[in-house]
């Protein structure tokens, strides 16, 4: 038996290195991701709108996704990076921080919202032509993201609600409007140390000077409140804590109802589409004039569309299931505006977009050319 070992061990060392080399490139993950092309959902399985029935579409209105592989391999990535339709990125810094588990809860978060705004920015523009349809927002500072350091890490939960803060000058409340376009200086004295309540941020800053330890009040989805006492990091002397202001509804002052549909498909890129369909469902008339309508942006609560990552995957998604007209954000004439980076996919991948790929502004953009096509 020693004699057989003895005879085959060089044989057997000079097996194993190309296996477990083999195996690394297979297995270890590195701190990439990859985007993909994904698939087109159809809207009215996101959200339900009780209202009209009988006004069905002939067409259809469907977001665009793409799938993305986080902390790919070695295969992985080498694959991806000669492929015409993939894209690679290195992780940001806060990407790095979170698990799959809290980065999807992340992108549920960002699409329960982004379907709330849809509908706020869709009965506002179908309220003018009609008025029975009413919609009530409220603005709320909910929990966005969380530092791996954060003080009852697990009791704080993504989406909860900030109520306030007990500070060194009182209680810190959330700001009940956007920051304004005049200009605000946090920072008035030039010193380095924030003095000017510009932001929620600035505000906890300026009042969480003189203890290490302050009382925070937050809100369960359950509609529970509950008190925490954070304390700051040393290293960053921050609490770890995100807040976002969303506008979103108040289901009571809301007509006609709505219902959000569950999805597994996260994040706010589906907006714009969202708030085109729900329009299309309350207005007379049929926007798709039987056409497959497919785009992405994400939807402020004025209407207004906002940027998009996975430009060339969403592209190529859209052209293969055959969308008939695809709507993107097209903000500025520069190299990295989504539509501008959208027409250098469609000639690297042999795609005409005349006529195709339009790009808009607003929500009211996309209603206008729709109506346009039926004249």
């Amino acid at each position: 038996m020693n004699e057989l070992a003895e005879k085959y061990w060089p044989t057997f060392k000079l097996l194993l290195l190309p296996y477990l080399l083999l195996l690394f490139l297979l297995i270890w993950p590195i701190d990439y991701t990859i985007y993909c092309p994904g698939g087109l959902a159809d809207v009215s399985d996101t959200v339900s709108i009780d209202y009209d029935d009988s006004n069905s579409p002939a067409g259809s209105f469907s977001t665009t996704y793409i799938m993305s592989v986080k902390r790919p391999s070695f295969f992985q990535f080498m694959v991806a990076y000669f492929l015409d339709v993939t894209e690679t990125y290195t992780l940001s810094a806060s990407d790095k921080t979170h698990t799959n588990a809290e980065s999807y809860q992340i992108s549920q978060l960002q699409k329960t919202t982004s379907v709330q705004v849809a509908i706020v920015a869709a009965y506002q523009a179908i309220n003018a032509v009609k008025p029975e349809i009413t919609v009530v927002e409220v603005i709320k500072t909910l929990v966005s993201d969380k530092a791996s350091y954060l003080s009852y890490y697990d009791q704080i939960e993504y989406g909860d609600e900030f109520i306030s803060m007990v500070g060194d000058n009182g209680l810190v409340l959330p700001f009940n409007a956007e920051p304004g376009d005049s200009e605000c200086d946090n920072d008035a004295d030039n010193d380095g140390i924030i003095d000017t309540a510009c932001s929620l941020s600035d505000a906890i800053a300026i009042n969480t000077r003189l203890a290490p330890s302050y009382a925070f009040t937050f809100r369960h989805a359950d509609g529970e409140n509950y008190t925490l006492v954070l304390t700051k990091n040393t290293d960053t002397n921050a609490f770890g804590l995100s807040l976002t202001m969303y506008h979103l509804l108040d289901e009571n002052g809301t007509d006609p109802d709505f219902v959000a549909l569950p999805s597994n498909i996260g994040g706010p890129s589906g907006g714009l589409m969202t708030a085109l369909y729900i329009y299309d469902s309350l207005a007379s008339g049929d926007l798709t004039h039987g056409m497959k309508i497919a785009g992405t942006g994400t939807i402020n609560y004025d209407g207004s569309v906002g940027y998009i990552g996975g430009v060339k995957q969403k592209i190529a998604t859209a052209y293969f299931f055959g969308a008939d007209i695809f709507f993107i954000p097209y903000l500025a004439d520069t190299s990295n505006d989504n539509y501008i980076e959208a027409l250098a996919a469609c000639e690297e991948l042999g795609i005409n977009p005349d006529g195709w790929l339009i790009g808009v502004q607003t929500l009211q953009d996309t209603i206008t050319y729709l109506e346009g096509l039926g004249e």
